[in-house]
């Protein structure tokens, strides 16, 4: 059986305690990664709900009384539609009054 010096039993304690410092810190990068990404695909999947609810306030109002609004306070105030404001822009700009307005939904 063979002996390790103490110097030996120190190099070996050394270099488990950085590996573990290592790993650890290789797991946390890719947590912070992952709650990146995560928070990044919830930002979108909100800009899309949100498009999708002006687009339905829209489409219900030409149904409901033949056609598209002016103005996205018409939906607002008529077709109970809300949004975060600090959180989005919606852009909506009306062609005419039987054709779908452009409407676009960017982050603030």
């Amino acid at each position: 059986m063979m002996k390790y010096s103490k110097h030996g039993e120190t190099f070996y304690i050394i270099r488990n305690a950085v590996a573990a410092v290592l790993v650890s810190a290789a797991a946390l990068v890719a947590a912070y990664c992952i709650i990146g990404m995560s928070n990044d695909r919830r930002e979108a999947e909100n800009l899309r709900i949100v498009e999708q609810g002006v687009r339905r306030a829209a489409a219900e109002c030409y149904a409901a009384e033949g056609f598209y609004p002016q103005s996205l306070d018409y939906l607002v105030e008529n077709y109970n539609l809300s949004w975060d404001k600090n959180e989005c822009i919606v852009h909506y700009s009306p062609i005419t009054s039987n054709i779908m307005p452009d409407i676009r939904v960017a982050a603030k």
